[in-house]
């Protein structure tokens, strides 16, 4: 497949690491040229423009990774689809949720995959644990439990603090660990609550999440911009519990008993995460479409989208 990168900042960057040592890029492109050019050159890309338009007029790109700013997400995947690219959007995919669905119409009309780079859908390791729940090792899953506080640097002026921009700690981290309860917890999510704090740019910078399924399970989500925590998550079923320690792109997690007794679980590499990405939405460009796991994120963005405005984030 003949990919385009769209946006060419740090998560591009490990992107194109993936991607070139997968099979190539074709085209890269931002809006300076010798940027382009010069990522280019790094990455043994075939063609830089420095446009996004340039790139999406070029028949030859069939599908684009959208790397650019949240704040960018629902007009740069738009204008793929509308050019007839298949796209592959970084997390979060878009905070909106009725408009994720007008883009899922729009690739749906022109027969195109959309989908999100969230590494927790492609992950082995939680596609082994999903396969262990199936096979009863765990029980019936009661309670699913995800942590993530990152802290950020206590500057007004950077992105993650601007609402400009789509900052806020929802679209940076939330988006990982309710992906994280979505994959795990069956049943819609039939009641939400939380308590939040904004940060002083106004977007929103911790929250206290807790949910319930239409299948009687509950989901826990801690989430913070200004204080360290640890990426710790937890599947509980009542005859074991799994926890994952850097969850977001873990290989490894512990299986525990009640007795205390324990087994250790590895799969895939934490190192390989996008490439994960890469080779399941290639599968569903070939027609397994359930490999981006995109009902998900739309289940996602939905619960995100309700939270930002419950708690007067967005209107």
């Amino acid at each position: 497949m003949r990919w385009g990168i769209m946006g060419l900042g740090h998560i591009a960057r490990e992107f194109a690491e993936a991607l070139a040592s997968k099979q190539g890029i074709y085209a890269v492109a931002s809006r300076d040229l010798a940027k382009s050019c010069a990522f280019k050159d790094e990455y043994g890309a075939v063609k830089a423009y420095g446009s996004y338009e340039e790139m999406l007029r070029d028949h030859s790109v069939e599908a684009v990774y959208v790397a650019t700013v949240n704040s960018r997400h629902f007009a740069d995947v738009r204008a793929c689809l509308e050019h007839g690219k298949h796209v592959l959007c970084e997390k979060a995919i878009w905070g909106d949720y009725d408009e994720l669905l007008e883009l899922q119409d729009l690739a749906r009309k022109g027969g195109l995959v959309l989908a999100e780079a969230m590494t927790i859908f492609h992950m082995p390791l939680f596609k082994k644990i999903a396969n262990m729940i199936e096979n009863d090792n765990l029980g019936t899953i009661k309670m699913v439990k995800a942590d993530l506080g990152s802290l950020k640097e206590d500057d007004p002026a950077n992105r993650f603090f601007s609402r400009e921009l789509g900052g806020g700690a929802m679209l940076d981290i939330g988006t990982y660990a309710l992906s994280f309860l979505r994959y795990f917890l069956r049943g819609s999510f039939d009641e939400i609550r939380c308590v939040t704090q904004a940060y002083q740019t106004g977007v929103d910078e911790m929250w206290a999440i807790s949910l319930h399924t239409s299948e009687d399970m509950i989901g826990c989500a801690n989430l913070a911009f200004r204080a360290k925590l640890p990426k710790r998550a937890i599947v509980a079923g009542d005859k074991a519990y799994v926890t994952v320690d850097n969850y977001v792109r873990a290989e490894e997690a512990t299986l525990v008993y009640p007795d205390g007794t324990s087994s250790y679980i590895a799969c895939g590499k934490t190192s390989d995460a996008l490439a994960y990405e890469i080779e399941d939405f290639e599968r569903a460009v070939s027609g397994d479409l359930a490999a981006t796991c995109f009902d998900m994120s739309l289940d996602v963005v939905k619960t995100m989208d309700g939270l930002l405005r419950k708690r007067g984030y967005k209107s």
